[in-house]
């Protein structure tokens, strides 16, 4: 009877064991990035290893928004959103990439977001066969604005459809923004786009 009843025990304590190590294995292990996608509007986010992308409040001209986020990030990471744009449904792709290559396209976009941003480079961004641009800057900052402001950069992804502008918007602490403009590419890279 002693060993039966030790048997017993071994098997609950090996039991335990087995189930305390696995609970410590799927805790460490990131969690997976899952894709979301909009059916109305075709838009969808991959986010990269390490990210999580949640659907999002839609604001302002936007009709579709995800955060894509690192779970530790609270006032950092990335939100991509679109907005139809009308007068783009009579144009094809090849149309709307010459007019976003010429240089008045990129001082439209250099003023209308030196509103709100002390613009610090503007470059092309070429993603899934559309020619836009990528923005990074700073918040100008108005009397009164929190300290916290002064702290972020941001980078910004414009890309234009004939079904409209999709927008990757990513802010990150300036001590640490040149370590993860890759992740924010990451982040436009895997953006499907409503087409």
């Amino acid at each position: 009877m002693p060993l039966v009843s030790t048997c017993r025990i071994e098997r609950r304590q090996v039991a335990a064991i087995v189930a305390g190590a696995c609970a410590i294995f799927i805790a460490s292990i990131p969690a997976i990035a899952e894709p979301l996608n909009d059916s109305a509007t075709g838009l969808g986010v991959n986010p990269p290893p390490a990210y999580v992308a949640k659907p999002a409040a839609a604001s302002g001209p936007y009709t579709v928004a995800f955060d894509v986020k690192k779970p530790d990030d609270k006032d950092t990471g990335c939100r991509v959103g679109f907005q139809p744009v009308p007068q783009n449904a009579g144009l094809r792709q090849e149309e709307i990439n010459e007019h976003t290559a010429k240089p008045d396209w990129a001082d439209l976009v250099r003023s209308t977001l030196a509103r709100l941003y002390n613009v610090t480079s503007l470059d092309r961004f070429e993603h899934a066969g559309v020619r836009g641009a990528v923005v990074i800057g700073d918040f100008r900052l108005p009397p009164g604005a929190p300290p916290r402001a002064s702290e972020i950069r941001s980078w910004l992804v414009m890309l234009e459809t004939p079904r409209g502008r999709t927008s990757v918007v990513c802010v990150g602490e300036k001590t640490s923004f040149d370590a993860r403009r890759s992740e924010f590419e990451a982040v436009a890279r895997g953006t499907t786009l409503p087409r």
